[in-house]
């Protein structure tokens, strides 16, 4: 088998996509075979197998271990080739400490990872032998070998990271024997250091000693993430004395010929402040005799670092330490002008300011450029770590430090004025800096809520910001009119709102800038605008911008035509936004539009590799069709003429990224269409066949979409449907047979009982039934039982508690009673939203009173569990439903990466239907209901009351008293 697992990692590597192809469906057969994960490891290890076919074959077997060490639960949604078993599992332990000691870097990064997941099932109950043999091997003479065993143990003890001690106390507890041999490395290596420092020229290893010396500080730092133990406080000062001689480590003989690349000792001090960090956010008390010792040697490193690339990872680090050291009770050493003076001078201002290598990230790779500026980035910059130390400055020193920093942004302004052209980096600083002394905190939806009040944010928009967006010429000076716009954008909240109207025209104008971040910038703003909110309602109406709205919408899709922005997820996500925001007005443009998406649409279809801006594309299309087909036969046609053929490619070249997207959008022209009354057309007829074949079913992330799809066809026609109820009460066995997926198939049950003639249903009633208790006798879970429960209500709030409690017995004499005080009862009871508390509420009224099944002496303990559920649910209250999109409910947010997770699209969404529409209020009803009962029945709710324990009867005794039962 290693011979053709050799072959077939060499064919991912082709650069013919059916032979990658045939070469991932091949990998994926052997997958399932037993022993694929042994040899895979084997022919990873083969120094004579290519190092290419090895670090494919590393990154196989590192995704091996993700998804198939062991067996996933059904509600991760995770589809699992396999699951590898126990005696495969223990060869692999057994041979993968050794492949990571010899392996080479590439290769071990990936078998790196692998271990740190098979250590977080294993390590330490089923893999004890694992830190004996590492312990064994620390004392190894061998740098190399050492960087094996440091790198292995710093993949093993990174699951401590971000964990509470409480939570792994045992766990943390064992591992305590490897923190002495652990020290004596960390104390030699220190030595080795510092002999490099005392060298005219340096050995070949000097390069694997310090990475080895940074490894060792890397497990430090994951062994002190979850609290200081008493093994490293008993040696905290031989720790601390190490980590400031590493710190302190000159090495002039070290020269790195880039200085874009990371040097190991720059790498090695960076991992030393980030420890040092650690322990002033963790252990403060026990770092304090230590602190002003490390402050000077931190500011050292910030005095000495230089602007490279390869020096961002240390400076970044550096200031996050002074940083935290600001926010803590030590932020006294922070007092006085003259510190605050040269923090300003040796640190904030050399690290905001744009460098030549920004600038060409500006105009080279605009999409990595925004990536970093954009407010609420994960990607951390030297700019936003001197900007975080900023906002610490000015919540311990306010005056001061407003008052300072002011003077040094009219510097960087007067040095930008006496030269526009050559000095324009310094306004960017003076923005920049402005951006960090003002916000004080930050939303995605509002950008800045509260402001430094020492800062005048209208004067300083008025005098340097407005003038550089009104010029006219979008060319010139591209980089201070993206600090502008992203001023804007940042304090939007802050600005009046006749400044914000003003921006409109502006930025239109700034949309044809070919500069790939600006344009951006201008749409996002656009975008920012349109979605502010006040007191729950749009800032501003259509009627503000009726003569604005035809160029915008026109900028936006000439901006997606711009060389490089021809996947613009900023200005995809602005259309978004803008059809949203008009609303029904743009039917007149619908058809221009939808061609216009539509082009681009059948363009990344053949390659889809942006999800944020494919999301933002069917977005776009989803509210067009929501707002621009008012579902005239004339309106629908006009609609599907346009999105069908790009559709018919999706489906037909199987895009399964994009499948989801396209059934949401046929469910929403299925609705639309049965809104304006009509027979549903033969197209959509003959879709539903094949949507009913196992095929599509069988990717997770399709489920979702494909259940509210076949909604779609059942509430919008369901005569049409008729012939095909037996294929779509398939479906529902299949997916009530899946934890993850069973409240898909109850919900199309739910629209089936519903919607269809009950004649057409009764047929299949018990065979329905059957299959939900199968499923409860064998995995009976909350989420299952609710929505059973919700289910059998909504049969009983539509046919009548008889009917419905006749149907459910059917399948077994005397099951009603087991179901209902076992599963319906407690699921009812249950805290936590339910689709519908009304139905919920009515349809187990209903039941209660009105099936003969429930009122015998032998259904007595049944019936009173459901009267306590129904109260309980009464006394719990409300629960809110989700909002929509539009009554100010979560927003449409960026997100990223493709996987088996339903991407749902907020304007494809559809109000669910009120299949009670005749009960106003469920509560009355049920109210109304119980009383009538209790009047024909000769009192039998007290007496099924009286039978409750007393710690049931409480929220029984309450809903008595609100009805007015005596």
């Amino acid at each position: 088998m290693q011979q053709q697992i050799q072959q077939v990692l060499g064919q991912t590597l082709a650069p013919d996509p059916s032979q990658i192809k045939s070469a991932e469906a091949a990998l994926k057969t052997f997958e399932a075979q037993p022993g694929f994960g042994v040899e895979l490891l084997k022919v990873v290890s083969l120094d004579s197998v290519p190092l290419e076919i090895r670090q494919q074959g590393a990154v196989q077997f590192k995704n091996l271990v993700k998804y198939s060490w062991e067996k996933m639960d059904e509600t991760s949604g995770v589809e699992q080739v396999c699951v590898l078993g126990d005696d495969e599992k223990e060869q692999i332990r057994q041979h993968i400490v050794e492949l990571m000691l010899n392996a080479p870097d590439k290769v071990r990064a990936q078998i790196s990872e692998a271990l740190t997941i098979i250590s977080e099932f294993d390590f330490p109950e089923r893999w004890p032998s694992l830190l004996p043999s590492i312990k064994d091997r620390l004392e190894s003479s061998d740098l190399k070998q050492l960087n094996g065993v440091l790198t292995t143990t710093d993949s093993i003890f990174k699951r401590f990271r971000g964990q509470y001690i409480d939570n792994i106390s045992n766990e943390l507890a064992y591992c305590q024997f490897i923190i002495k041999p652990l020290l004596h490395v960390a104390t030699k290596l220190t030595g080795a250091c510092l002999e490099l420092g005392q060298a005219s020229s340096l050995p070949d290893t000097a390069n694997l000693t310090l990475s080895n010396a940074r490894l060792v500080l890397s497990v430090f730092y994951s062994l002190n993430s979850p609290g200081l133990t008493d093994e490293f406080e008993e040696n905290l000062k031989e720790w601390m004395d190490c980590i400031h001689k590493l710190l302190t480590l000159q090495v002039p003989a070290l020269t790195m010929s880039d200085p874009d690349e990371e040097s190991p000792l720059d790498a090695l001090k960076s991992v030393a402040c980030e420890c040092l960090s650690l322990f002033m956010e963790m252990n403060e008390e026990e770092f304090a005799q230590y602190l002003e010792t490390f402050v000077g040697d931190v500011w050292k490193q910030l005095v000495d670092v230089g602007d490279g690339v390869g020096q961002d990872a240390l400076a970044m680090s550096a200031i996050a330490f002074l940083t935290t050291v600001a926010r803590s009770v030590h932020y006294s050493l922070f007092a006085g002008e003259d510190i605050l003076k040269q923090v300003c001078e040796g640190v904030v201002i050399p690290n905001i300011r744009l460098r030549e290598g920004d600038v060409e990230l500006f105009e080279m790779n605009w999409v990595e450029y925004v990536r970093r500026d954009t407010e609420g980035s994960d990607s951390d910059t030297r700019r936003r770590s001197a900007s975080e130390l900023v906002k610490a400055l000015v919540e311990k020193f306010p005056n001061e430090t407003t008052q300072l920093f002011t003077g040094y942004v009219s510097a960087l302004l007067s040095e930008a004025a006496s030269d526009p052209t050559n000095k324009w980096q310094a306004k960017d600083a003076a923005i920049y800096l402005v951006t960090a002394l003002a916000a004080k905190t930050k939303t995605s939806a509002a950008g800045a809520t509260t402001t430094n009040e020492l800062v005048n944010l209208n004067e300083f928009y008025a005098s340097h910001i407005a003038p550089e967006l009104e010029d006219k010429n979008v060319e010139h000076r591209t980089v201070i009119k993206a600090d502008s716009l992203r001023f804007v954008t940042v304090f939007r909240s802050q600005l009046s709102r006749d400044i914000l109207l003003s921006m409109f025209p502006k930025c239109i104008n700034l949309l044809s800038s070919p500069d790939n971040v600006v344009h951006s910038y201008a749409a996002t703003l656009i975008e920012r605008l349109l979605a502010m909110k006040s007191d729950g309602k749009s800032v501003f109406r259509t009627a503000d911008l009726e003569s604005l709205l035809q160029p915008i919408l026109e900028k936006l899709f000439g901006a997606l035509k711009m060389p490089d922005s021809g996947e613009n997820e900023y200005v995809m996500r602005a259309i978004m936004r803008f059809v949203a925001f008009v609303g029904t007005a743009v039917g007149p443009v619908t058809s221009a539009a939808l061609s216009e998406l539509s082009s681009v649409l059948g363009a990344v279809a053949r390659n889809p590799t942006q999800p944020s801006f494919n999301h933002y594309l069917f977005e776009s299309i989803a509210a067009l069709v929501k707002y621009g087909c008012d579902g005239s036969e004339a309106s629908c046609s006009s609609v599907e003429s346009v999105i069908f053929p790009p559709f018919q490619i999706i489906l037909q070249e199987d895009v399964q990224e994009f499948h989801p997207y396209v059934f949401q959008i046929f469910s929403e022209m299925i609705e639309k269409r049965g809104v304006g009354g009509q027979n549903i057309p033969d197209t959509y007829m003959q879709l539903l066949q094949p949507l009913l074949t196992p095929h599509f079913w069988e990717r997770h992330g399709n489920i979702p979409a494909l259940g509210r799809l076949l909604r779609a066809y059942i509430r919008t026609c369901p005569k049409q449907i008729e012939p095909h109820v037996q294929g779509i009460l398939g479906v529902f066995q299949k997916l009530v047979a899946l934890k993850s997926q069973d409240h898909e198939g109850m919900y199309i049950l739910d629209y089936l009982l519903a919607s269809m003639d009950p004649s057409t249903m009764q047929q299949y009633l018990g065979a329905i039934w059957s299959i939900i208790y199968q499923r409860l006798q064998s995995a009976k879970t909350l989420k299952f039982c609710k929505s059973f429960m919700y289910t059998g209500a909504l049969f009983a709030a539509l046919r009548g508690g008889d009917i419905a409690g006749q149907s459910m017995d059917s399948v077994q004499p005397g099951i009603l009673l087991m179901i209902v005080q076992n599963v319906w009862s407690p699921a009812l009871a249950a805290p936590g939203a339910i689709t519908s508390e009304k139905i919920a509420l009515v349809g187990s009224t209903r039941l209660l009173t009105e099936s003969p099944l429930l009122q015998g002496s032998n259904a007595n303990a049944a019936a009173a569990s459901l009267l306590q559920a129904i109260a309980a649910r009464i006394a719990g209250g409300t629960h809110a439903p989700v909002q929509s999109l539009e009554d100010g409910g979560q927003d449409v947010e960026e997100f990223s990466g493709y996987s088996a997770a339903y991407a749902k699209l907020h304007y494809a969404s559809t109000e669910e239907k009120d299949w009670l529409s005749n009960v106003p209020d469920g509560k009355v009803d049920v109210a109304q209901r119980l009383l009538q009962y209790n009047s024909q029945s000769s009192g039998r709710l007290a007496a099924l009351a009286a039978q409750l324990p007393e710690d049931k009867q409480a929220p029984v005794a309450q809903l008595f008293k609100n009805i007015g039962l005596q």
